[in-house]
Formats: structure tokens, sequence, C-alpha cells
């Protein structure tokens, strides 16, 4: 049997192409907009220029200078480029000074330091309604002579500038707000999606939007894509899977050394897969769209999905400092996998397990099979294990009840937590667990079925996304 291949149907081309009209206006920035926008560059450029040493070059970077930003995300990003021989110590310190020293009071602006892998200044102008972020960074001509990660992002403009035409450019907007409703945009920790430079590439390589449906839909791993592949890269695709670890690869065509796809999770791969097939096969609006929700009266909702599971909630909620995103959102993933792992162990298997952090709240919801335990089954080594026998059987040897399935050895003993409560407040109490550094005890609250508002739709908003197919 043939593998399916998934196209547009020749008789659905004339709605498509109504949709991607539609969509179009939806999200492309209006010309007030990118007016406020340009006002905006010409206003802070300006600035710099007074303030910036001569061999430091002013760079307009990001969406916006690429034309592809979509509405509503018309922030700014300029960079200050500095000469390669600088340390990046005084590079750092030189931008965050000048970032400060361009902030107007009198118009209503402000600005905070940023972290990335060095620190960046952002202002907030705010009568504008837009942000500014100035980066310091070194000027490279090529890949290879970068001091940092955002050092491409100059090679990045130059490309896409020189390869995308206008329509591309719509194409892209299209792009980023179909896997923006189907929250998949985006590289970051919380979303391991797919980035505005990566929805670039994709855009270029196979053409156009449409290109990029047909092309996901009809994936097959490894996927690799090499679009800037030079005559001296003879690189097959096992020797990239190798390198990058990973079977979805976009090589950066700026640097070779650089899979752009690299924070794109399994999850997000096939979640693109299917919606692009969901779409070719029926340009619907709703499902361009994905489904709306409103987390309006959540904690009622979250009642409702219970009683459907059949299940408790426990909400195990942090008060968290306001730093940096992703290093909040893994720390946060790593206790809710310890605990989802720790809750199995003892018999408590989550049926769904979520986690959501905004400002200074984190929250991870596990719904649970309402059940309550007194006896468990500890499962122990294999038979041909001699002396992990013993010591196993020493270590319970108070366990009323043991036998042999198979070749492991096994007690049937009190259990040590009765139900998920006693065991997620134990995790929490216990010392030696050493919980994250951002994440205190002292600061935490679990909540069982009955869960505060702010905290419901954080779980609310989780739950929504997961299962917004």
């Amino acid at each position: 049997m043939k593998d399916e291949k998934y196209s547009l149907a020749a008789s659905s081309k004339a709605k498509f192409d109504m949709l991607l009209k539609e969509v179009l206006s939806d999200f492309k920035p209006s010309k007030q907009e990118i007016d406020n926008a340009k006002v905006a560059i010409n206003e802070i450029m300006g600035r710099l220029m007074k303030k910036t040493p001569k061999n430091v070059e002013i760079l307009l970077a990001g969406s916006v200078a690429r034309g592809t930003q979509i509405k509503g995300n018309s922030d700014i990003d300029i960079f200050l480029l500095f000469p390669r021989e600088m340390k990046d110590t005084v590079i750092e310190k030189k931008g965050l000074e000048i970032g400060k020293a361009i902030v107007n009071k009198k118009k209503n602006e402000s600005c905070i330091v940023k972290y990335a892998e060095h620190p960046y200044t952002r202002l907030f102008l705010k009568d504008l309604a837009l942000n500014v972020d100035i980066v310091p960074a070194y000027k490279i001509e090529h890949a290879k002579d970068r001091g940092t990660a955002v050092d491409r992002t100059q090679l990045h403009n130059d490309f896409v500038n020189s390869h995308l035409t206008e329509k591309q450019r719509d194409d892209v907007r299209i792009l980023k707000a179909f896997l923006k409703s189907h929250h998949i945009y985006g590289a970051e920790a919380r979303t391991e999606g797919f980035s505005g430079y990566l929805c670039e590439l994709l855009t270029y390589h196979y053409g156009s939007f449409l290109g990029v449906l047909a092309g996901m839909a009809n994936t097959k791993l490894p996927t690799i894509i090499n679009s800037g592949k030079s005559k001296t890269d003879n690189r097959d695709s096992a020797a990239l899977v190798k390198l990058f670890g990973k079977k979805f690869i976009v090589v950066d065509p700026t640097d070779s050394e650089r899979n752009v796809a690299a924070n794109v999770s399994e999850e997000s791969l096939f979640r693109v897969v299917l919606i692009s097939r969901y779409l070719l096969k029926s340009p619907e609006k709703k499902i361009f769209y994905g489904e709306g929700f409103s987390d309006v009266y959540s904690e009622n909702k979250l009642s409702g999905i219970r009683e459907t599971l059949g299940a408790d909630l426990y909400a195990l909620h942090f008060e968290v400092p306001e730093i940096a995103d992703d290093i909040l959102w893994q720390q946060l993933k790593k206790i809710k996998i310890r605990l989802h792992d720790k809750l199995k162990d003892n018999g408590f298997e989550p049926i769904i397990s979520l986690q959501n952090i905004e400002g200074k709240d984190a929250v991870i919801g596990f719904f649970i099979g309402e059940r309550h335990i007194t006896m468990t089954q500890v499962v122990g080594p294999t038979l041909e294990m001699g002396e992990a026998i013993e010591q196993f059987m020493k270590a319970h040897k108070d366990a009323p009840l043991k036998s042999i399935e198979k070749d492991r050895i096994y007690t049937i003993e009190k259990a040590k937590y009765f139900n998920p409560e006693q065991l997620i407040r134990a995790f929490i109490a216990n010392k030696s667990a050493a919980l994250p550094s951002n994440f205190n005890p002292k600061k935490s609250s679990l909540h069982i079925n009955k869960v505060p508002e702010r905290q419901a739709k954080l779980i609310y908003i989780a739950y929504s996304n997961k299962f917004s197919l």
C-alpha cells in the first residue's frame, strides 16, 4: 500500500485562497501600526546616534526589519554592533549604559534590564504601546566569528531580506498566525515550537504557506532542510542526524553548524503535521484558528473536567520571583516530572499533568483518579541478583506477604502514602528532594479540587492549549 500523499484538492483552491486573504487581513499590521513603528524607530535611532560611539553600528533587526511581523507584535529590536576586538564585558556595560541613557521619562518611557545570553535593555514606549529592545552584539561577517548567539541575528536579517519576496513575507505572517493559534509559535521553553526565523526559512524553502503545509503534512523523519548548502558541504542525512541529535533539522543557511529547529519538540512537530493535514483536507477557518475558549470562571470549568475524568484535581502553587520565563519554566517542568513519576511509582499515576506560569504564580495541576490505598506491591530485584535479593529481603523483613512473580521477588505491605495529598505534601516538605532554587516550599500551597480562581485560570489555559486539536 502506498503512503498517503497530502495535498490541496484543485476544487478547494479558490476557497483556500479566500481563506488566506481573510487571515492576512486579520493578522497583517495596519498602516497605522506600521507608521507608529516607523515613528518609534526614527525617534530611537536618532537618540542612539547621539549616544553611540562612531565605531558602533546601529542595526534595526527582527521581524519588523524583515517585514514579517504580525498585528499587535510590532515590538522593535535594535542591535548595537561593536567591533569584534572589544571584550564582551565592555560591550555589555556600554550597551546597557546607552540603552538607559536614551530613555525620555517626559514621554512616558521607562526601561528594565533583561537577560538572555547577556544583558540588554528593554524600553517601554507607553504612549505608542511599543517595546524596544536595545541589544549589544558583535559586528561579524561570518557565523564562525560570533561571540554570542545573538550575533547571528544580523546575518539572519541579511539572508531573509535578500531571499524573501513581498508575497512570501505575507505568507510568513500567515504561517506565524497559524502556529500561534495552535500554541506552537515560539522557540522558548514554554512552547518548544517554531521560531520566527524558522517560519521564514520554511517559507523560503517550500516557496509559500501552501508549500509549508504540504511539506509538513507529508513529513517523514528524518526530515533535513539545508537550503543554504554550499558546494563543499558533503554531509548526508545520517551525518546531520548524528551531529544535531535530532530527526527534524533545518540547517541555518548562515551557520551550517546550527539546527534552527533544535527547540521544536516532537509534540510540536506532530501537532503541526496533523493540523496541516486537517487544513489541506478541509480549508475551514475554524481549523486555521484552532479551538477558541474562555478562561472566565475557570474553577467551574475544571470541576466539569474532573467529573468527565472521574478524577480529583491536585493543584500545587508556588510564589516565584519574576525572572526569565525560560528558567522558571524548565525548573517547574523538572518538579512536575519528578512528582509525576513519584505518584506513578506509589500507585497514583496522574491521568493528566499540566503546568503554567504567569507573573509570580507557578502552578502544577494533576488530575488523578479518585483513589485511596492502604496496601501496596513493592517489586524487588530479579532472582539472578543474589546479593540484591538478600538486601531486599532484609529491608522488607516485616512485610506481611512475600512472593515471586516471573523472575522477580515482591512484597505486599502497608503503603507509605495512602493518598496523593500525603505524597505531594511529603515531597515538598522533604529537604532532600532539593527543589530548584527559585521554588521555596514555604511559598507553596496545595489545593484539592477547590482551586482559587487565579490559579484555576492558569491550569485551565494549560489544559485548553494541550487539548486543542
